[in-house]
């Protein structure tokens, strides 16, 4: 498994209009709305599968939002509901582009990223990889797909995941030395892998993770959960989505 950094770029911060209107699942942990039975899309083999970390390989989305709720209450006197809307809605890109975006040019800010940063470590450090994801790693590796993690979480973060899970992945990303998800992610992949963007699958939970592989033309598989199949429509209509990771091999055809 290579964890070898090239060069590369940030991504832009999306906007937020109106976090009041958003539309997060639930409240507390839980499943996502199901999907309206359809026929499923198929994706050629690829060469490749990114996936997102945070509500994609690991569960800890609803947990970080609430985390960050309770930092946004306590820093900038948020209400508590609004503020979790407000996490998830931005979520896909790291907490202190999010404030930005939720309060932007906040001075209170940086103190409350950092907060979130050490409190979020210690509220997920014994979450890992479910049973289901395992088996679908494993699925992956053995059809001779690599498998790698593209995540905007910072370096050491997706290098301690790396380190605990109990499947080799072949790269590892995160935010730092010039790269974050996007673009810079998908180029350093196709230097890794001696393959196109056409030969990539991006995996993320994420409305800013399928916007991602939208602008990026790297084809998107949507982990449903932390938004449903309705709202991932909007960005990437022509895009899968899956209830779980062990529904990504039966897409893949050729």
């Amino acid at each position: 498994m290579s964890s070898n950094l090239g060069s590369g770029f940030r991504e832009r911060a999306p906007s937020l209009q109106g976090f009041a209107n958003t539309r997060p699942l639930k409240a507390t942990g839980g499943a996502a709305l199901k999907r309206a039975p359809a026929a499923r899309p198929t994706l050629a083999t690829p060469r490749a599968v990114l996936f997102d970390l945070d509500g994609t390989l690991i569960d800890t989305m609803q947990v970080f939002a609430d985390v960050a709720a309770d930092v946004m209450v306590k820093h900038h006197a948020d209400d508590f509901a609004r503020a979790r809307a407000a996490y998830l809605t931005t979520s896909g890109i790291p907490f202190f582009q999010q404030l930005e975006v939720i309060h932007p040019g906040d001075a209170r800010n940086a103190a409350a990223a950092a907060e979130f940063e050490d409190r979020k470590i210690a509220a997920t450090d014994d979450v890992g990889a479910s049973d289901l994801t395992i088996a679908a790693l494993v699925q992956l590796r053995r059809l001779g797909i690599a498998t790698a993690v593209s995540s905007n979480n910072f370096q050491d973060q997706v290098d301690k995941f790396i380190a605990r899970c109990p499947v080799e992945l072949d790269l590892a990303l995160g935010f730092g030395n010039g790269l974050a998800k996007g673009d810079g992610h998908f180029t350093r992949a196709c230097e890794v892998f001696n393959c196109t963007r056409n030969d990539l699958v991006f995996v993320g939970d994420s409305i800013a993770d399928a916007e991602l592989a939208r602008r990026g033309n790297v084809r998107f598989v949507a982990r449903l959960g932390t938004f449903d199949a309705r709202a991932f429509a909007d960005v990437v209509p022509e895009a899968p989505a899956v209830d779980e990771l062990s529904e990504l091999v039966r897409l893949f055809v050729g």
